[in-house]
């Protein structure tokens, strides 16, 4: 139950793709984007809004334009079913996983994204990051944070 939480104790606790980790303890959230990064901190009480922000990886999709683009100018069938293909793995590659950020705002209207990673749809690691997704609204709504979940496909995945 989020409002029988200690103040002071640990609440959350997330190793994310990339060497990510997310923790929140106390009224304070902490993000590390990386093994030897520094963390960054944010107080609870300082924070109005939170969303999940989540979308294909749209960066696969670099391939398939190449592939396409130069698809019309290879004159040998075998290289330009090897073209094909890879477009296809283009698109594969592009709907096969999504790219997850946290985006808060805190009550001076100042917004930070944290970037969560890529992900494998389906991953025990998408599932992890979903698990303490909403472990981290329980304990923010306590605070009366407002939370969303947004995502440029216009719906949230199932978790």
């Amino acid at each position: 139950m989020p409002g029988a939480r200690s103040s002071t104790g640990p609440f959350l606790s997330a190793e994310l793709a990339g060497g990510r980790v997310l923790v929140g303890e106390g009224n304070r959230l902490s993000f590390r984007p990386g093994a030897s990064a520094t963390p960054f901190l944010l107080e609870l009480p300082g924070l109005r809004r939170l969303s999940l922000v989540h979308r294909p990886r749209y960066e696969a999709l670099a391939l398939t334009a190449v592939a396409l683009g130069v698809l019309p100018f290879v004159p040998p069938p075998a290289v330009r079913v090897l073209l094909g293909l890879l477009a296809l793995a283009g698109v594969a590659l592009a709907l096969s996983g999504r790219r997850y950020m946290l985006v808060l705002e805190s009550t001076g209207r100042v917004e930070t994204r944290w970037d969560l990673g890529t992900v494998r749809r389906g991953s025990p690691l998408e599932q992890r990051l979903w698990s303490a997704w909403l472990t981290l609204v329980d304990v923010v709504r306590s605070h009366g944070v407002e939370v969303n979940e947004r995502s440029s496909e216009g719906r949230p995945p199932r978790a």
